[in-house]
């Protein structure tokens, strides 16, 4: 489904960000694996060694855009084309509004807007020589449902959403851009909700249960591959019809 295209995906080392690269590699992908956890991406190549394609890993701390042009400077000795690109990944702080700190705040926005926005714009640049560029955001579905003590969070994420929709107009034809909204999924990240939180997402699924993280990856695979070849600036939601 993916044979011979090289897909960068962030936040590579666990979660939703790990299940992809698996799914991608099963589907044929070479792959240019990014995050901040060294021993995890190494655990995670040599993993995916049985499926006989091109692993090549970046340890980056994505908030920092000289990091990010340095990343890039690497990515080029590896290939000089990418076809997919996977926002993956991002942080979650919860704070009541009144309580959440400046300092915080920004943490946020670095990684969860400025981090993709900046990487995407350096990625594209590689990606206009495809004949199957396609680029996917994980938002979340706090972007459009909102979440007490999630404000800062949530902003983040819905400033996603518009930004792919203008940078979709942008690069169409060439570039495909979408987003995925994701519920609650059983990642490390679900340590910062409190229990009763995450049994009131659980009871406002229609399936009374969270999401897994191959469910999120079976989307992006979907989203990354020629099955979705006629969709652009779409955003998708996957959290079990809470939204």
């Amino acid at each position: 489904m993916l044979k011979n295209r090289y897909a960068l995906i962030t936040g590579a080392s666990r979660g939703i960000g790990k299940e992809s690269a698996i799914l991608f590699a099963k589907n044929g992908a070479n792959l240019l694996l990014v995050a901040r956890d060294k021993d995890a991406l190494i655990s995670l190549k040599e993993e995916l060694k049985e499926f006989s394609v091109n692993v090549a890993i970046f340890v980056c701390d994505l908030s920092d855009e000289n990091n990010i042009k340095s990343l890039f400077i690497e990515i080029k000795k590896v290939t000089r084309i990418i076809d997919i690109v996977v926002n993956n990944a991002g942080i979650i702080d919860s704070s009541m509004f009144g309580m959440t700190k400046s300092d915080k705040l920004k943490s946020m926005f670095e990684t969860n807007l400025y981090a993709p926005y900046q990487l995407t714009q350096y990625a594209t640049r590689m990606m206009r020589k495809s004949s199957c560029a396609s680029v996917i955001f994980i938002s979340s579905m706090m972007a459009t449902k909102g979440a007490v003590g999630h404000s800062a969070y949530a902003s983040s994420k819905s400033a996603l959403f518009g930004m792919m929709k203008s940078l979709a107009k942008e690069l169409a034809p060439t570039i495909r851009v979408n987003a995925i909204a994701p519920g609650v999924v059983k990642t490390d990240m679900i340590k910062t909700l409190g229990e009763d939180e995450k049994e009131n997402y659980i009871s406002e699924s229609l399936f009374k249960r969270l999401a897994t993280p191959d469910e999120i990856a079976n989307v992006i695979l979907f989203l990354a591959s020629d099955m979705s070849k006629y969709i652009t600036a779409e955003l998708i939601n996957v959290d079990g019809g809470i939204c």
